[in-house]
């Protein structure tokens, strides 16, 4: 497998959805909420931190006002450029602001079979076989558990899916539900497991996860997992997942402002824990049908409560994380690649630094292989775009145009044949003229992505695990199976 490629810019202007005041005014209000309102806080960790370092702290209620002064502090010491490693060196990547990511989206419940087209529940396989398939895919740069397998205990599911991931993916893994803190020390024993300790692992995090805030303004029971996290040196990415209509208010400013005060409460407190540690600012909101009350991931609202959490992280010169490429459709069809494309390229324009979300159907619940190809070629076309183009003396190719002339064809040309390599390749779309495409069977997107999901599991090889690795990831997990509270 070829190392992965970098997505970056020629410097294409970045989409800004809101002026700098803007940006500015949710900034201040943010703080605003944070010290007067204050934030719930779950975890009895936390409050400790937080009391300590000199916040108010209501027994009682468990509020936590925090003053501005120590959120902007916690900001400063963020850790800047955020690195990502892989179980292989070669996939590492690094959050620098200056170039564009692929992850998977997790937590699915049901997996459309890849051989019947019926849906069925999520198994450990399905785990197993999507991290198989984007271990193939070079541009897909870190692998989150797109189902929680259904036929394992479910106090330990997080530690099958590690172990199904580690033994089938050598990119980044990030995690997608860790409530617990006794879930996170587990995880992050089994990445020890594969990195070579402790040392070698907060050197080397080749795993993160996915921190989830609570609106409106509370700090649930994923906190604990975030502090077990930061302290072994992984990033959390701290995600808001405001409903803009429900658990936030029904004005995309509203919403933005609720998600980004959350994410400074729990941001402060991971950097109590540990002080100079990395993380990730991160968002999934959705939107409300105001015809039916049923929340859609992909609406315009959401999408601009994404695109603007993208500038709030810009603001404070975080890397982000955001959560999206979902589609309400039910299965790959058209309105999947409209949902997905429009919203994938709003967050790239926007400046995102790495998104997750493909091959996830029906908001993000329903696994589809073939989603997970036709999304990939979905984003190979969009990192075409976004990278924007070069204009040098090569590239604007003034001599080639002369030399050919007025009526010449530049197919032989060498500077076309140094060229033709940059050019974006299908996987998936077929091009072909009516007649040739009539003669092949008349085969759709979906068709051609799941003969080419086949292929990959039929012949991608994964380095193995070496055998005391994997069973010592075997052992963790059976002693999780135990351990972990239900």
């Amino acid at each position: 497998m070829a190392g992965q490629m970098k997505v970056g810019t020629y410097g294409l202007k970045r989409l800004d959805v809101m002026e700098p005041q803007d940006a500015e005014a949710i900034h201040v209000n943010s703080l605003y909420l944070l010290e007067h309102m204050g934030i719930k806080v779950v975890s009895d960790e936390a409050l400790r931190l937080l009391r300590e370092a000199g916040a108010d702290v209501d027994d009682s209620t468990r509020v936590v006002k925090i003053p501005g002064h120590l959120v902007m502090e916690s900001v400063k010491r963020c850790r800047r450029p955020v690195k990502l490693c892989a179980r292989n060196p070669k996939n590492d990547f690094v959050l620098d602001g200056r170039h564009h990511y692929m992850c998977t989206d997790g937590t699915g419940l049901a997996t459309i079979d890849l051989e019947t087209g019926q849906r069925r529940p999520s198994t450990k396989q399905d785990v197993a076989d999507s991290a198989r398939i984007v271990d193939s895919l070079e541009m897909v740069h870190s692998y989150n558990p797109l189902v929680t397998p259904l036929d394992v205990p479910e106090n330990a599911h997080a530690l099958h899916e590690f172990e199904a991931i580690f033994a089938n993916c050598e990119k980044h893994v990030t995690t997608g539900s860790t409530y617990k803190r006794e879930e996170a020390q587990y995880e992050l024993r089994m990445a020890a497991a594969v990195a070579g300790g402790e040392k070698e692992l907060r050197r080397r995090p080749i795993i993160s996860c996915l921190t989830c805030t609570s609106s409106p303004m509370m700090l649930g029971r994923t906190t604990d997992a975030a502090i077990e996290y930061v302290r072994a040196g992984c990033p959390p990415m701290i995600m808001a997942m405001p409903l803009v209509g429900a658990t936030s208010p029904m004005t995309v400013a509203g919403a933005v402002l609720v998600g980004n005060a959350q994410i400074l409460g729990l941001l402060t407190v991971c950097q109590l824990a540990a002080p100079g540690a990395p993380l990730c600012f991160s968002t999934e909101p959705m939107a409300m049908d105001v015809q039916t009350g049923v929340f859609e991931g992909l609406f315009p609202a959401a999408n601009m409560v994404r695109a603007a959490m993208v500038q709030m992280a810009r603001y404070y010169k975080l890397p982000i994380f955001v959560g999206g490429w979902g589609s309400c459709s039910k299965q790959p069809d058209v309105q999947a690649g409209y949902e997905k494309a429009l919203s994938a390229l709003t967050y790239y324009l926007a400046g995102t630094d790495i998104t997750s979300g493909i091959g996830l159907l029906e908001n993000w619940t329903v696994l589809s292989y073939e989603q997970l190809l036709i999304d990939y070629e979905i984003y190979t076309m969009i990192a075409d775009m976004v990278r924007g183009f070069k204009v040098d003396d090569d590239s604007l190719a003034l001599d080639v145009i002369m030399k050919v002339g007025h009526e010449g064809h530049f197919l032989g040309q060498k500077h076309t044949l140094d060229h033709f390599r940059d050019m974006w390749q299908p996987s998936v779309t077929d091009g072909t003229v009516y007649q040739a495409w009539k003669a092949g069977g008349m085969k759709s997107a979906a068709d051609h992505a799941r003969a080419k999901a086949r292929e990959i599991l039929k012949t991608h090889e994964v380095s193995p695990l070496p055998d005391d690795v994997r069973k010592e990831l075997a052992a963790i997990v059976k002693e999780g199976e135990q351990n972990i509270p239900r």
